[in-house]
């Protein structure tokens, strides 16, 4: 028996008993928090892109960056980072890469669609969208009570201007989950989409009552404000909308309209 050994056998006993009455002993170490698991990061991330904490969502996403090339959640929202980067071209690669990492999965198609669209490539996105609601429609044939495909059915539809169908698809979805804020969103937008001006604010403001960060719903709903003549109601979501997204393509068109609401 080694001495190293000896020691380690000898000490054993010390270290479990008791210590002395009226000795200090030091407090437990803490235990470091676990590390996110991928889904958890990828999640937290895009939670912050929604409200376009691009920076924050960078951070949440950082320990497993790594992994979107074998893990399609974190590569969504590795491609989604891009694209509120303005990586336009990077962004892209990355979500092809997990249309092929996930064929059946239709969300890397429509965020393919939503990157090509900013880089107005629209045939190109057209193409992502068509193959998103391909796939989501499948998804829900196969799975008739899951929300999460309905909604990435009625996203792409609406994407398409395929206005009536992506609305059918989105109340099925809300039947499902009970209208989550994702849910709200993509029909209230669908319906500014259609200039269905009154129904978009109804949308959109159950929408923010469920999400108060998300921030095209502000821009959406402030649009459909302008529209119906309300300059005051206009004036509070596309300023608030412009705080929380300057550097979103749609803040130009918010700051213009904004400005002409000042003269």
């Amino acid at each position: 028996m080694t001495r190293s050994f000896l020691a380690l056998t000898l000490a054993a006993p010390f270290l479990l008993a008791a210590p002395p009455a009226g000795a200090q002993t030091a407090p437990a170490p803490t235990a470091a928090p676990a590390p996110p698991t991928p889904l958890e990061a990828a999640r937290g991330a895009e939670r912050k892109l929604d409200s376009w904490m691009t920076a924050e969502a960078r951070t949440a996403l950082s320990p497993v960056a790594a992994q979107a090339a074998s893990n399609v959640d974190v590569a969504i929202a590795l491609g989604r980072l891009l694209e509120q980067e303005k990586k336009y071209a990077e962004s892209a690669d990355v979500l092809q890469k997990a249309v092929a990492l996930a064929p059946a999965d239709p969300r890397p198609s429509h965020w393919l669609g939503e990157t090509l669209l900013r880089a107005r490539k629209t045939a190109e996105a057209d193409a992502a969208f068509r193959k998103a609601a391909e796939l989501a429609t499948k998804a829900a044939e196969a799975r008739p009570t899951d929300a999460a495909a309905f909604l990435a059915k009625g996203a792409a539809l609406s994407r398409l201007r395929r206005f009536d169908e992506a609305m059918t698809a989105l109340g099925k979805a809300r039947e499902l989950d009970g209208g989550s804020a994702a849910t709200l969103y993509q029909m209230g937008s669908t319906r500014a989409f259609q200039q269905k001006w009154g129904d978009a604010v109804d949308l959109l403001t159950q929408t923010l009552a469920k999400d108060p960060g998300m921030a095209l719903a502000y821009y959406y709903r402030g649009l459909a404000q302008e529209k119906l003549g309300r300059k005051d109601q206009m004036v509070l979501d596309l300023d608030r909308f412009v705080k929380i997204a300057a550097t979103a393509p749609e803040a130009e068109r918010a700051k213009a309209l904004l400005a002409a609401a000042s003269r």
